[in-house]
């Protein structure tokens, strides 16, 4: 049951002791909450993959967020309705909501620092593990977007990170992540990269080499 908007300030200490509990920094109503922001040890491309308990191309339909009841007390959860478009690891399946924690609903906001957003119409590849469970479904948070793009002159789908910066070679994914306007590599159309095929190959390839290495 969608949770109804909440009164003050019982839903407001209930937010709070939830934000201390996750050591996160939010913003709620215009008001900042003392805690530190979301921030994970970036992965080797073997960890990104090994870790992820679902592997997928996705194109996002609807994003909506909503007041949600927990123990702690009501919050805000973002839902990221997609189709799938093509499935590398796990499960298969025509559809996929996500579920992140934070959002907006009305006059009424609680972003989180650094977690990150997907856009209606916008179409990804993306590293999942505990969705539905997890505060962000995404394997080390940003590290497990991968926006796909359409260069415009050539047609080519090609990657980039969740800041918008080109995916040059699969060990980029362990380099932390910059704000989009200080990396020069960051501009859409900046120098060549891996395009979407390669990447999704290159996944396809960890896979075969890990089910290889386990084999008895």
């Amino acid at each position: 049951m969608t949770a109804s908007r909440p009164t003050f300030p019982s839903a407001f200490t209930g937010i709070c002791s939830l934000w201390a509990w996750l050591g996160l920094a939010a913003v709620f109503a215009g008001s900042v909450l003392p805690a530190r922001a979301l921030s994970v040890t970036p992965p080797s491309f073997e960890e990104l993959v090994g870790n992820s308990s679902q592997v997928v191309r996705l194109q996002v339909d609807r994003v909506s967020s909503r007041w949600d009841p927990t123990p702690q007390g009501a919050v805000i959860r973002t839902y990221v309705e997609c189709r799938i478009l093509r499935t590398l690891k796990g499960a298969e399946g025509p559809t996929i909501t996500l579920r992140f924690l934070g959002g907006r609903v009305g006059e009424d906001a609680m972003i989180i620092a650094e977690m990150p957003a997907l856009q209606e119409g916008g179409t990804y590849i993306v590293f999942l593990s505990e969705n539905g469970r997890a505060f962000c479904p995404l394997v080390s948070a940003q590290h497990g977007l991968y926006p796909v793009v359409r260069d415009a002159a050539t047609q080519e789908e090609y990657v980039t990170r969740s800041n918008g910066q080109r995916l040059r070679a699969v060990d980029d994914v362990q380099t932390p992540i910059v704000a989009q306007s200080s990396h020069p590599a960051s501009r859409r159309g900046a120098g060549t990269g891996l395009s979407r095929q390669e990447f999704e190959d290159a996944v396809l390839g960890e896979l075969h080499r890990s089910a290889v290495k386990a084999a008895p």
